[in-house]
């Protein structure tokens, strides 16, 4: 029986421990996506394999990423990125377009992004910088169970702003909101049982320029900065 290339490609993908959808992918690995480029005439980046990093250089029409276990880095991408790993660090160095990231144990970095940002870790750093100028909105909604999470915006950035810092009755130093924008801070004074472990929280709220774009940013032992540049 006579095998084309396409037709071994297949096979080797689906003996290894990974389900993988690909449009437009240059290179597959039987067991993990260790480096993925996508040609500019493509469609989206579909990648869902059980396990190993995925390392895609450009994603120029979007990119919908799932590991179970590894990291995930996207050189650069447009339109949207969705990126989810059960445990692994998340790094996007250029985004054109929404960025939806969540990670169960790991650090999320997005360096350079335009667009609206969801990133979430169930124990681990944050940093997003937007950068440039839109009338459209960018939301950002950033999310740490456990973890120090920066956010660098330009100057000019109008939003209205939602933080909350919760730090335990265990931890190990104090923690703080840093920024100067002038925002209304407020502390609680007592401990918190509600959840568990009781806790204290920082809460800052307060509107620069318009308020269009709706910052909401949580932490638990961490450090929150907010930054403007």
């Amino acid at each position: 029986m006579k095998i084309n290339n396409t037709s071994l490609l297949f096979l080797l993908c689906a003996a290894g421990a990974a389900s993988v959808a690909l449009t437009g992918c240059k290179v597959c690995t039987a067991h993990s996506i260790q480096k993925v480029e996508a040609a500019t005439d493509s469609g989206a980046v579909n990648i869902h394999q059980m396990g190993g990093d995925i390392n895609v250089a450009d994603a120029p029409n979007g990119a919908s990423l799932h590991t179970m276990g590894g990291n995930i880095r996207v050189g650069s991408v447009a339109s949207f990125a969705k990126l989810h790993t059960m445990g692994g660090n998340i790094t996007v160095e250029r985004a054109q377009g929404s960025v939806d990231a969540s990670t169960m144990g790991g650090v999320i970095r997005i360096d350079d992004t335009n667009g609206p940002v969801k990133a979430s870790t169930m124990g681990g750093d944050i940093t997003v910088r937007e950068i440039g100028s839109s009338t459209d909105r960018r939301d950002i909604e950033l999310d740490s169970k456990g973890g120090t999470i920066q956010l660098v915006v330009p100057n000019n950035f109008p939003m209205e702003v939602h933080i909350q810092l919760a730090t335990t009755r265990n931890a190990t130093r104090e923690f703080h909101i840093i920024d100067k924008l002038g925002l209304k801070q407020q502390e609680s004074q007592g401990w918190d049982s509600s959840f568990g472990t009781p806790r204290r929280y920082i809460r800052e709220e307060g509107v620069v320029g318009s308020g269009l774009n709706h910052i909401t940013i949580k932490t638990i032992n961490g450090d929150v900065i907010l930054k403007q540049e």
